[in-house]
């Protein structure tokens, strides 16, 4: 007891004598400080109101009033200064003694310096005539994205980038609306200087330095027959001369749910479904709307007695619950960049693992990266840039969610998975079985940019580079299945590579000639590649114990397989010229080759120029609040090229007739030719004008730029259908002309600067309007205007994805005098012509479009102290029934089907007891099936993040340079009224499908 009593009191007196020296301390440290002084003006000599004034090293600062003037205290007469103002240069001054400072802060021209890549090199943002934007990476820095185009999604204007739905998947992407019928729609990704046909999932987010987007047809040019679509360019990290090496590791973990919080009708709401279906015996007339005392489950003949049985014994199995599990994402980062005094390095290395939300949805990844650069000379340096990539998707999902039914369970009585637990007659296998399969799908990417680079001896400006690339991506997918091919087993094995080179011969040239600065490049490249895939399989397997590894087992075998190989050459001119910063001029001229297309038009010519006009370096322009102005105006042409073999006859194997030849002996597989050749198939070509302004006001507290654009694509890749007696139902040939027009409005802004308080705000929008100007040129009703194609939805004067339909105005109720051939609970069709008839030429009308009307995108960027918050809302409006409806469930538009499966939550379909329903009966379909169109506008804060930077004193004990902690959430809150999983799904209701995501992160990001 003594000792306790000593020991507190031991205690008690080590805390006063901590406590005591810590009062002395603080007393010294403040009677050490140093009062300082001061006036802040702008190089006319204009006093700056609000600069911030920092102690470098520490957080302690303060701010100028409103003469510009500022005191500070500093803990030593040595210490420096950081004076940083939106607009201006930080400078730091460094005290060396004094008491009071006169600073002049000069104006930031990063504006003007700042450097972009625009393909085979760089070019001064201010010296570009083209649409050419930089993704703003920085402001997804805390977001969970797989895939470096997910920081792209919403953010920068023109461009429109898809959710994703299942592990791994990759994003859609479309720039500038469409320029194609029956070409690729996708645009050009270029890393490192060279053409990127794989995954944009096999590069790590983290590895990105930056992104651009060429987007008008100007500065596409450059890649002439393939940049239609528009380009992307990605250049990854680098390292730094003379740099320490600099260790960073960035870790985050994730939870996941789906947008929508949807489920599968449970039992009660199971038995009102099944009693809507058979109102006429379950409830009263006239109005049925009272319950039949009679109404017995078992005389509603077309119900399985599997279900029958489970009404009875109160089965209520949640199928929902069972076929999906919670979601999580781990993500994985190290990576060391630094230098010699010769030689700079990057080194990465990652891995992620994401488990879905649905049954068996996993997908694995591992990464690295090497980049490396020697300067050999103080002329000629080599470097590489190597990417590996090693993914992992094996596993199968389950089958259909809507086949199931609470009233039976996934288990026979033996506690075994029952192959058809609703019972054999209804072929409704049990999805679990899918996910017993024994599955491996694994992919490999490697690829290696190899260059060097030579400044010529004794011409000043010229330089010549080569980029040699290879490229390997090989794939394994193997599958062992007892439950497939009907139940008797089947197995498989499919093997893929994919091989690719690419060089680029460089020669440009710069040079400033007093007022005059020109600057120019040349390109000659090729490249080629070539696929080769095997496949094995084999069904009706006795014994599968050995899976996938004993093809030889399986009583009916199949072997396969496939290759291709194409190949480009091309050449690239381009000049600017430069005239006191205020006038500009670019040109190019690229001429392709591609061995897909025929002799005739094997070759191609995509010319483009560009101008821009500086206002504010004009003597005559003095607006004070416009620092910057510059507008511009470009023209270009651009190509979209044709899949490989399709101007030629292809023949083909045909496994379904076999010959007998000679004697009697055994059959021999037949061939046949497939397609019919066109010799004069040749490159899609859009054509079109950009008119831009950049701009920068009040200090360049605010910049930005709007675009206008307009383009015409013409000799659309189609498939035009034939007369079937010539053996062919189509030709691949051009035909037609799109045209694409748009507005687009890029801006950033610092409101608020403060001590202690930042404020950055970005905001962008755009809008695209598309219009089909011809077609096949036919006019066989001779109405004098050209026939449309109606059959694929495409009418002259209207945009690509035009509805095309019939116009629903309500449902028929049972008291209706319903027309012969409907249903209660039928859509009513708006009788256009009022001849009594609903037919398909005289009753459909165009009732909307499918694409949006305009989309927005609103980031923000608070910064308080050592805290960052940043969030950005994302949304996409449609016009009047802009986007595709929900559609009638497939497979349950008959009583005994609809009442025998299952249904999501959020489907309002009509029945007795919801005659106000929003949509229609789910069966009894009637003699037209019109489709309901709804909205699908929404607005969604799409990334939020809150970041915390730990005190550089504190961290600096733990041997770190840096450290963050950070949450944050993906796809947290959306308004819409779209019923659904999600607006952005691209689904109806077939609910079979992988749902939106929204997640919540937590990461930690330290540089050691």
């Amino acid at each position: 007891m003594k000792n306790k009593k000593r020991s507190l009191e031991w205690r008690s007196n080590t805390l006063r004598g901590l406590l005591l020296s810590l009062y002395f301390l603080t007393t010294l440290a403040t009677y050490a400080q140093v009062n300082v002084r001061g006036k802040v003006a702008d190089a006319t000599g204009e006093t700056l109101i609000g600069v911030n004034v920092m102690i470098k090293g520490t957080q302690q600062g303060t701010v100028t009033d409103s003469n510009g003037e500022f005191t500070i205290s500093v803990p030593s007469s040595t210490s420096t200064l950081v004076f940083s103002y939106v607009g201006f240069r930080e400078i730091e001054v460094p005290l060396n003694g004094r008491n009071y400072l006169n600073v002049t802060m000069e104006q930031d021209t990063e504006l003007l310096e700042e450097v972009v890549v625009v393909g085979y090199g760089t070019m001064r943002k201010s010296d570009l005539t083209g649409a050419v934007v930089s993704a703003n990476l920085e402001a997804f820095r805390e977001s969970p994205n797989l895939n470096i185009m997910q920081s792209l999604q919403g953010s920068v204007p023109g461009i429109q980038i898809g959710q994703t739905y299942q592990t791994g998947q990759e994003p859609s992407i479309k720039i500038r609306g469409t320029n194609t019928l029956g070409g690729s729609q996708s645009p050009l990704i270029v890393v490192d200087g060279i053409i990127y046909r794989g995954r944009i999932g096999d590069l790590n987010p983290h590895d990105v330095k930056s992104v651009e987007v060429l987007k008008d047809p100007s500065s596409k040019a450059i890649y002439g027959s393939q940049a239609a679509n528009g380009v992307i360019l990605i250049t990854t990290r680098g390292g730094d001369i003379s740099i320490k090496p600099r260790f960073n590791y960035s870790g985050s973990i994730s939870v996941q749910r789906p947008t929508v919080n949807a489920r599968l009708l449970n039992r009660e709401e199971n038995l009102e479904k099944i009693k809507g279906v058979y109102y006429s015996r379950a409830y009263l007339p006239p109005d049925y709307s009272t319950p039949n005392p009679d109404f017995d489950w078992r005389n509603s003949t077309e119900l399985v007695p599997n279900l029958i049985a489970g009404i009875e014994n109160g089965t209520d199995f949640d199928w929902y619950d069972a076929l999906t599990s919670s979601a999580h994402l781990q993500n994985h980062i190290l990576s060391v960049n630094g230098g010699t005094e010769k030689t700079s390095y990057y080194l990465s290395g990652g891995y992620s693992k994401n488990d879905g939300f649905v049954l068996n949805d996993q997908y694995q990844r591992y990464t690295v990266r090497i980049n490396i650069q020697n300067n050999i000379t103080d002329w000629f340096s080599i470097g590489v840039n190597t990417n590996g990539a090693f993914t992992d998707f094996s596993g199968l999902g389950p089958g259909s969610f809507i086949s199931t039914s609470p009233f039976v369970t996934p288990y026979d009585e033996n506690g075994e998975l029952s192959i058809y637990p609703k019972g054999a007659s209804t072929t409704h296998l049990n999805p679990f079985l899918s996910v017993q399969a024994d599955n491996k799908n694994k992919g490999n990417y490697i690829s290696g940019v190899f260059f060097g680079e030579i400044d010529i001896p004794k011409i000043d400006g010229l330089r010549y580079k080569i980029n040699f690339n290879e490229s390997l991506v090989w794939s394994e997918n193997f599958t062992g299945d007892k439950y497939g091919a009907s139940l008797t087993g089947s197995v498989g094995k499919v093997h893929a590579s994919r091989r690719e080179e690419t060089l680029d011969n460089i020669l440009t040239y710069e040079k400033q000639l007093n007022d005059h600065k020109v600057a120019g490049t040349l390109v000659y490249g090729y490249s080629k590649a070539e696929y080769n895939t095997t496949t094995a399989s084999g069904t009706n397997v006795p014994n599968i114990n050995l899976s996938y590894n004993s093809l030889q087992q399986a009583l009916i075998q199949e072997i396969s397989s496939g290759a291709w190989d194409e190949a480009s050459l091309y050449q690239m001119a381009r000049a600017n010229y430069n005239f006191k910063d205020k006038y500009l001029f670019t040109g190019t001229l690229r001429r392709d080759g591609f061995s897909g297309f025929s002799k005739n038009n094997k070759f191609s010519l995509f010319p483009s120029a560009g101008i821009g006009w500086v206002l504010t370096n004009e003597p005559f322009f003095h607006i004070s609040k416009i620092d910057y102005l510059k507008l511009r105006a470009s023209y270009g042409q651009n190509g979209n090229q044709t899949p490989r073999y399709s101007s030629l006859a292809r023949v083909s194997a045909i496994d379904d007739y076999k010959y007998v030849f000679g004697d009697g002996g055994s059959s021999s597989r037949g061939q046949a030719i497939v397609s019919l050749a066109n010799d004069n198939l040749k490159w899609e070509e859009t054509a079109g004008m950009n008119y831009g302004i950049d701009f920068g006001l009040l200090e360049n507290r605010i910049t930005g730029n709007i675009e206008y654009y307009k383009t015409k694509t013409s000799d659309l890749l189609w498939d035009m259908v034939i007369p079937e007696i010539t053996g062919f139902s189509s030709i691949k040939t051009n035909i037609g002309e799109i045209e694409n027009s748009g507005f687009e409005l890029y801006i950033q802004s610092t409101p608020v600067r403060t001590k202690n308080f930042s404020w950055d705000f970005g905001f962008n929008y755009s809008t695209n309007k598309n219009k089909i100007n011809k077609l096949l040129g036919y006019d066989q009703d001779g109405d004098g205007r050209e026939d449309d194609l109606v059959s694929s939805g495409l009418f002259i004067g209207k945009s690509i994805g035009t509805i095309y339909h019939y116009e629903i105005d309500g449902i028929w109720q049972i008291d209706d005098d319903i027309p012969t051939g409907y249903h209660p609970g039928n859509y009513k069709i708006v009788d256009q012509n009022g001849d009594g008839k609903i037919t398909a030429d005289d009753d459909r009308v165009f009732i909307g479009k499918t694409e949006p009307l305009f989309s927005a995108g609103f980031q923000n960027n608070l910064k308080y102290r050592n805290f960052t918050l940043r969030f950005f809302i994302n949304t996409v409006q449609g016009g009047k029934d802009g986007y595709l409806g929900a559609q009638d469930i497939p497979n349950l538009n008959s009583p005994g089907n609809f009442a025998n499966a299952n249904h999501f939550t959020f489907y309002d379909h009509w029945s007795v007891t919801n005659p106000d329903a929003k949509y229609a009966i789910m069966y009894h379909t009637p003699q037209i099936l019109p489709t309901k169109y709804c909205s699908r506008s929404f607005v969604r804060l799409q990334d939020i993040s809150l970041a915390y930077d730990l005190n550089q004193s504190f961290i600096k004990n733990l041997g770190l340079q840096n450290a963050r902690l950070y949450l944050s959430g993906k796809n947290l809150l959306t308004f819409t009224n779209w019923d659904g999983w999600d607006p952005e799904a691209n689904l109806g209701i077939n609910s079979g499908y992988y749902p939106v995501m929204k997640s919540l992160s937590f990461g930690i990001d330290f540089e050691f």
